[in-house]
Formats: C-alpha cells, sequence, structure tokens
C-alpha cells in the first residue's frame, strides 16, 4: 500500500481518536497481505476491532508501541476472513450429532454403517443420520428394505447429503401411519413401487410426516452443538456466515451462545418466506429486523424455495430429464410473483432457492417484476444455487442486480455429480451445470457458499473444486466440464468481497484497509501461486475475527 493511502486512513482514524492513543494493539508483519482491493501489502496493523493500517512491514512498525502484540507472519498469505454466503448453522451443528454417512460410497457400505450404529443405540426409539448419496444406489434411490436388514427393530430415518429426500424402515413408516392408501403432500411425494407399495422414500415436503415424530434435542443440546459448530467454523478460518434459513425458535439458543462469548462467526440470517404472510408475521419479522441489526447477529432477508434438486428430479426444468418428468414448482408462477413482491414492497432481500432452469428464470422474473411493480431497486435479491441456469438467462443477472449465490464444492465431480446428476440432465444440460466463469463473465456479483452440511464448509476445498474441477483424486482427467474453471483470486473474491456484498456488508469486511473490520485468515501456503493439488494440503494457521484470536493452529 502506497504511504498516501495508509496516512489518509490514520487521517480518517485520528478524527475519532486523540492522535496520542492513534497506536496498534497487534500488528502483523513479513507476510504477503491479499487484501482483496488490487493493491497488496506486507502487514496489518490492528486497534480493537478494526484495522488501523494496511501497508508494507516498515510502515506498519511504525504503529507499534511498548505493549503491542508483534506477530510475525513468516511470509505467509493472509486473506480477508472467509464468509460463506449459504449454510444452515443450526442444521449443521446438530447433523454432527447424528451418523455421518457421507463417506459410505456404496450401499453395502451404508448397511454397514447403519448397522453398526444401530448397535450402539439399543434402547433408542430411533437411529438418525444423514449424509448419504443418491449415486450408492441403482436408479438413483434406495429401498426401506436395506435399512429393515439394518436396524430390525427400532425406527430408522436417514436423510441425502442434500437434504431434499428422506429415506425410513418399514418401523418409520409404520409409526407415521404412511401406507399405499396415504396420499402424497402437496409440496413432495411418497415414493411408491410398481404395485403402489411405499418403497421408504420421501422427498422434499414429504418429509415432515415422518421428521414430525422424531425426539427434538433440547435447547441444552442445541447450545453445545452450536458451540462446538462455531469452534469448528473458526478452525476453517470463517469469520462470517449467511444463514440460509433460519429457524426462530433457535433464537434464544444464539443469544445464550452471544452471551456466552463462544459467538465466533458473524451471522446474518434468512427468515422462512410464507406464502401470502399475513400482518402478524410480518410483524414480529420486523421487531427481530429491527433488534438484531449486527455485526455479530443480523436479520434482514427472507428465503424461499422454487423447486427441488436435480438428483431426485425435483428441480424444475424447462424440459424433461432423461426417463421423463420436469420436476416440481413449490409455488405456482403467479404465487411466486405475488409473495415476492409482498416482501420486496416491505425492504426484505429475498433468497430464493433455485436449481433447474425453469426455476431459475422464474425466480428472475418474478424479481424484475417486483421492481417494476413496487418501484424498488437495490434490493440485491439472489437466486440461490443457479445450478443448470439457461445462458441466456445468466446475462440478467447484472441487469437486475441479483446476487448469484452459488456453491463452490458443487462442482466437485464426485460419483453422484457424474453419475446420477449429469445422467438425469443429460450431456447438454450437464455441460453448462455450475456455471461460474459464465457467470463472472457477465459481470454478475457471485458468492460463494457451501450449502453446509449438504457439503463441507471447507473453504480451501470449495476453493479447489471451482477452479480445478476434479475429486481430490485427480478424476475425471482434465475436469468435469473445465471451461467452467475460476482462478483462485476470483474463487477467493467470491468467499470474502463479493459475499460481504451480498449481504450488505461491504463497507465493514470483505477487504482489508484501514477502518474495516480486523477480520482475517493466515494460511499455511500461498494457494495464489501453488500448483492446484497444493491447495488441498493447504491449512488454516489463525483466524482472526474483530482483532480476536478464534482459532489459532498449534504449529502457529
Amino acid at each position: 500500500m502506497r504511504p498516501a493511502r495508509l496516512a489518509l486512513g490514520l487521517a480518517l482514524l485520528g478524527r475519532l481518536l486523540p492522535a496520542a492513543e492513534v497506536k496498534a494493539d497487534r500488528i502483523f508483519v513479513n507476510g504477503l497481505v491479499w487484501t482483496g482491493t488490487g493493491k497488496n501489502a506486507e502487514a496489518l496493523a490492528v486497534r480493537g476491532p478494526k484495522l488501523l493500517g494496511v501497508g508494507s512491514s516498515a510502515e506498519i512498525r511504525k504503529l507499534a508501541e511498548k505493549h503491542t502484540d508483534v506477530v510475525d507472519l513468516k511470509g505467509r498469505l493472509v486473506v480477508p476472513g472467509f464468509n460463506d454466503a449459504h449454510l444452515h448453522f443450526m442444521s449443521g451443528a446438530l447433523a454432527a450429532r447424528e451418523l455421518d454417512l457421507s463417506e459410505a460410497e456404496t450401499a453395502a457400505a451404508i448397511e454397514k454403517a447403519v448397522g453398526s450404529y444401530a448397535a450402539s443405540k439399543k434402547g433408542a426409539a430411533w437411529v438418525v443420520g444423514r449424509g448419504w448419496s443418491y449415486g450408492a444406489f441403482p436408479g438413483g434411490l434406495p429401498d426401506k428394505s436395506l435399512l429393515d436388514r439394518a436396524v430390525p427393530d427400532q425406527a430408522a430415518y436417514m436423510t441425502s447429503y442434500d437434504g431434499h429426500t428422506g429415506w425410513c424402515n418399514s418401523a418409520a413408516l409404520l409409526a407415521a401411519g404412511i401406507t399405499r392408501l396415504t396420499k402424497d403432500p402437496k409440496d413432495g411425494a411418497i415414493v411408491r413401487d410398481a404395485k403402489g407399495e411405499p418403497t421408504g422414500v420421501l422427498t422434499e415436503g414429504a418429509q415432515d410426516l415422518v421428521t414430525r415424530l422424531i425426539p427434538k434435542p433440547t435447547e441444552e443440546d442445541r447450545r453445545r452443538a452450536l458451540e462446538a459448530a462455531f469452534d469448528a467454523a473458526a478452525r476453517l478460518g470463517l469469520t462470517s456466515a449467511q444463514d440460509a434459513l433460519f429457524d426462530i425458535d433457535d433464537l434464544p439458543v444464539f443469544d445464550r451462545v452471544q452471551k456466552g462469548g463462544g459467538f465466533k462467526v458473524r451471522i446474518y440470517a434468512a427468515l422462512p418466506m410464507e406464502k401470502n404472510p399475513q400482518a402478524d408475521l410480518l410483524e414480529r419479522y420486523a421487531r427481530l429486523k429491527a433488534t438484531y441489526r449486527g455485526p455479530v447477529l443480523k436479520f434482514g432477508a427472507v428465503k424461499g424455495f422454487v423447486d427441488g434438486v436435480v438428483e431426485s428430479k425435483t428441480a424444475a426444468m424447462l424440459e424433461p430429464y432423461v426417463g421423463g418428468g420436469t420436476g416440481e414448482l413449490m409455488f405456482t408462477p403467479e404465487e411466486l410473483r405475488a409473495t415476492v413482491a409482498r416482501y420486496d414492497k416491505e425492504g426484505y432481500q429475498i433468497f430464493l432457492h433455485a436449481i433447474g432452469d425453469r426455476a431459475i428464470r422464474l425466480a428472475l422474473d418474478s424479481y424484475e417484476a417486483a421492481a417494476r411493480e413496487n418501484g424498488t431497486s437495490g434490493r440485491r435479491h439472489r437466486v440461490e444455487h443457479i445450478e443448470v441456469p439457461d445462458p441466456a438467462e445468466i446475462p440478467r443477472f447484472k441487469a437486475l442486480g441479483v446476487i448469484a449465490s452459488t456453491q463452490a464444492f458443487f462442482a466437485n465431480p464426485d460419483e453422484d455429480t457424474v453419475g446420477i446428476y449429469s445422467q438425469n440432465l443429460g450431456p447438454a444440460r450437464a455441460a453448462r451445470a455450475m456455471p461460474f466463469k459464465s457467470l463472472d463473465e457477465a459481470g454478475a456479483v457471485q458468492a460463494f457458499g457451501s450449502d453446509w452440511p449438504v457439503e463441507t464448509a471447507d473453504v480451501l476445498r470449495g476453493i479447489y473444486a471451482a477452479c480445478v474441477r476434479e475429486t481430490a483424486e485427480g478424476l475425471p482427467k482434465g475436469g468435469w466440464h473445465p471451461e467452467h474453471r475460476i482462478s483462485v483470486a476470483a474463487a477467493l473474491s467470491h468467499y470474502t468481497k463479493d459475499a460481504a456484498y451480498a449481504s450488505f456488508d461491504e463497507d465493514i469486511k470483505g477487504t482489508l484497509a484501514p477502518g474495516m473490520l480486523a477480520d482475517f485468515v493466515v494460511l499455511s501456503t500461498n494457494i495464489l501461486v501453488a500448483p492446484p493439488e497444493e491447495i488441498l494440503k493447504t491449512h488454516v494457521l489463525l483466524t482472526v475475527r474483530g482483532g480476536d484470536d478464534t482459532y489459532r493452529a498449534p504449529a502457529f
């Protein structure tokens, strides 16, 4: 950074503090600071929760005094704190208490894992897990018979890795009263075999028929899980996150953790977007929005679902899937336009889950109609996931000022992606899935998230997936549709600067400059210049949020 800019930053802070007091609490020197502003530096100075200076090591050392903590970075890379633009914090926290099936890649491995876990839960009414992949089963969906073998004497329920499909055994179906005569709910389906018998698979809202029976964790259970999740997030370099569907019933737990000092990640939360919202709901949301305004916890958005997912053929498509069907819409086009217009008029930012090309088009149409009807602008509405857009829709993101909220790790070409996912779409549509580069080239603001616990919240693994589009084992050779690869610098921007913009926080975080929040991460490797395979070997050495360490690796 040029001395003139450093001087300007100090001058601005000097208006707030007596000149004699403008000294740093901590300085970090001898590093490579990727500021996100286009001008890199060597060192940082921190005073309180904000950055006092960013510049050369010599310049920053001048801001130290006798009691200033001096940290030698030894040439390591410093980047703005990671900001996951789409996750589900409490769901991820609670998922850690259940059986994790994410590493079981075959039906046999899943049966063994479930059976072993059930044996350890003898006496429990329910055996619960999540994380199974569609690609583990012929045709993409499991059957109750496997769970009946693994768990013969207890009710069992396993959620798919994406959360859009549930799988239960016969005991769970019996407990829920689900038979061949049970009608499908409006927002989901009971999957049936050729004879009309339930297979044990429930898609979308049909899952509620069973999940409502599973005992809920206590508030103390949730508090412990949430604190552990904050610790885990800090280890991954997260200083901010955007909760894509916040349950108001969890608010007392978040308040309790914040008062206890365990709130290590800043949260921007989206509340459920209900159809035809009534005055009492809007008043409740308005109170939350006025009360929680950051910088630790902030409300200001609502989240709705336009469609489902590709794997279960519930994502809404313009043309049929291979084998038939065009997916499901959670709103009619008329309902969606009316609902979006109402929340837009009330001043909310709107997140719309839209994966299929038809759903993405309807989401953009609804935002365009709301702006026209209400005369509003600058809402920064968002489309979440944008997995298979029609290329003609991509320029509309910039034109409408809509945020492209995408998930970097979704481009990881595991067996599910190159198998069930790609097979359902067919080659032509699979070739345009997760088009990160096209969105960038079209000038869209693209914010990266993880959708944790659907996928890992490890930002470094997400960066690798977006930039390489190969598995950790290097498959497929040459990458899965490598034309959509982006640079490491672009991916970092999407996890920092662009994610901050997506939550209206670009003036306080997302870049490293004087006056910004002192949220940053020290990495073990300079991923900007290292070979791609080194990204997966890189570790977070230090996470700083508001000037305080939230995680420090033993080796640092």
